[in-house]
């Protein structure tokens, strides 16, 4: 019986030599050519003719377009585009909740769950929904969690 079960597991260790290599012709990538599959990719954003970065970021699997605003404390949503990404929000339970240029600024707290930006992704992003708000802002609530955020020859460039 031993020999037996000897037998068969040395007759499978020869066909499992013999049997063709599912292994890829092609060349392994050098340490040079190979990159982390975390490594950042900068995302590079152009200013409009007046000046805005203008950026579209998917929120909870919407795409909306923003200005990019790194004066802003935290990701800003017009109405609009709350509703369309589903953001819970109540315009009757607006309060104020800054200041701006031109005073008193009413909105509703929130937190967005997921905001996409090439590829950036960040959960549990807190915002607001702004009242005649004209553009949604990407602001630092998401920005600061970006490994860089800078200006070069006139273009925003995001890690």
């Amino acid at each position: 019986m031993r020999l037996a079960f000897l037998s068969v597991v040395a007759v499978g260790i020869v066909i499992g030599l013999m049997a063709p290599s599912k292994r890829a012709s092609a060349p392994v990538a050098t340490a040079a050519e190979a990159q982390p599959a975390d490594a950042p990719k900068e995302t590079v954003i152009q200013p409009d003719r007046n000046g805005h970065f203008f950026a579209f970021a998917e929120v909870d699997g919407e795409m909306i377009k923003f200005v990019v605003d790194t004066g802003a404390d935290m990701v800003a949503l017009t109405e609009e585009d709350a509703r369309r990404a589903r953001i819970k929000f109540d315009p009757d339970g607006f309060e104020v909740i800054g200041r701006g240029a031109s005073g008193d600024v009413y909105g509703q707290r929130v937190v967005i769950d997921d905001v996409v930006l090439d590829g950036k992704r960040v959960r549990d992003v807190h915002g607001a929904v702004i009242e005649d708000l004209d553009v949604s802002l990407l602001g630092q609530s998401f920005l600061r969690h970006m490994r860089s955020v800078h200006m070069t020859g006139g273009e925003m460039r995001l890690k």
